[in-house]
């Protein structure tokens, strides 16, 4: 099971020219999975097991908190809570175990499905004014060339220049749209010029102190408001451990980036606005205490894999779970708005009151 959700974490070792680790970092996922579904089924009892299952997605190896079951209650009728998750998982098992007549078994799974039915609806806050999620498809290996930079972010401008001419009163760029350090340059300047017509939310890096984040930029009436990223992807953005070696051996020239506060927020006309940067939009605990949430992602490192879809999914599980909106803008994928789920059964009352209205009416 490791191996085939989890097959693509291997694929941003392309730009970094370790191209031969790809099948080798699917191999350890799959060793890694595959040995603790191994103790699973250790247990003598189907119960325990099914236990030690579910127990599953609360081991986070490295900080890596992907494997997580309430995928599974995203959309349909279970509840996106640990109430929905347990009853999915124990209709399960009373399905597959055969000591227990059908008719019981029927009475059970029944109750079980009420039981995690999903019955309240959350409505969530959503942005107050018009907005623009701007998307882009640079390949990560031209992402980060000198040549491509003015290139793109003259691109970017013109997409910003669009959404003033649109009257949008906001627009919201990928991660790393500018990826340069934008602090001091001149389109930092030009960025707080248009920020006086709308306003202007991009990814960039940020340098200070000789210490580097992936950034957030907020740009307002002329002034710019920095949010730093504080959930790093391993190996990725940051070496966890045996630095030294992985530096000398495989990654000499990869800038570690510098964490930032564990949750930052800002407000937008009152309104108060969950930042996170790709990563960030699938941790837990910036939904908890959320109702807006503008994520900015870059895509391309893992092109044409399933990794989009498993991040949108855990988006829809934590947006069901907590009642939080969402607004992503991604390069490499398309962007996307994320609500709290409808509930499925009045969903498909109103299809077919339409349809019956529809057919009278013909």
């Amino acid at each position: 099971m490791g191996l085939f959700w989890f097959w693509w974490v291997g694929l941003s070792a392309i730009y970094f020219n370790l191209n031969y680790l790809v099948p080798v970092i699917a191999l350890i996922m799959g060793l890694v999975y595959g040995v603790l579904f191994r103790i699973c089924f250790l247990f003598k009892f189907d119960f325990l097991r099914l236990c030690a299952i579910f127990a599953l997605s609360f081991i986070h190896p490295l900080g890596f908190d992907w494997l997580e079951w309430g995928i599974y209650t995203t959309y349909g009728f279970f509840d996106s809570s640990l109430r929905g998750i347990i009853c999915l998982f124990l209709i399960a098992y009373f399905i597959y175990e055969g000591y227990i007549s059908r008719y019981y078994k029927i009475a059970i799974v029944l109750i079980l499905f009420f039981t995690g039915f999903h019955y309240e609806e959350k409505t969530a806050t959503t942005l107050p004014f018009s907005y623009k999620l701007i998307n882009t498809n640079i390949s990560q290996d031209q992402k980060f060339l000198q040549e491509k930079l003015i290139l793109n972010s003259n691109t970017l401008l013109s997409e910003i220049s669009r959404a003033i001419l649109e009257k949008k009163e906001l627009v919201i760029l990928p991660e790393t749209a500018f990826a340069f350090n934008l602090q001091g340059t001149k389109y930092e300047e030009f960025l707080k010029e248009l920020s006086h017509k709308i306003i202007i939310i991009t990814g960039a890096f940020y340098t200070k102190d000789e210490k580097t984040y992936n950034s957030t930029y907020v740009f307002r009436q002329g002034k710019s408001y920095i949010f730093n990223k504080h959930f790093l992807v391993p190996f990725g953005e940051e070496i966890p451990f045996f630095k030294e070696l992985v530096k000398k051996y495989f990654l000499p020239n990869m800038e570690e980036f510098t964490r930032g506060p564990v949750q930052s927020q800002y407000k937008l006309n009152d309104v108060l606005i969950t930042n996170a940067i790709c990563y960030e939009a699938t941790k837990e605990q910036n939904y908890k205490n959320s109702k807006i949430i503008i994520a900015l992602s870059n895509n391309a490192w893992f092109k044409h894999s399933s990794e989009y879809k498993l991040q949108k999914l855990l988006m829809q599980f934590y947006a069901n779970k907590y009642g939080v909106s969402v607004y992503h803008a991604t390069n490499g994928k398309e962007n996307a708005v994320i609500l709290p789920k409808k509930r499925l059964d009045l969903r498909w009352l109103e299809e077919i009151k339409s349809w019956n209205k529809s057919l009278f009416e013909s």
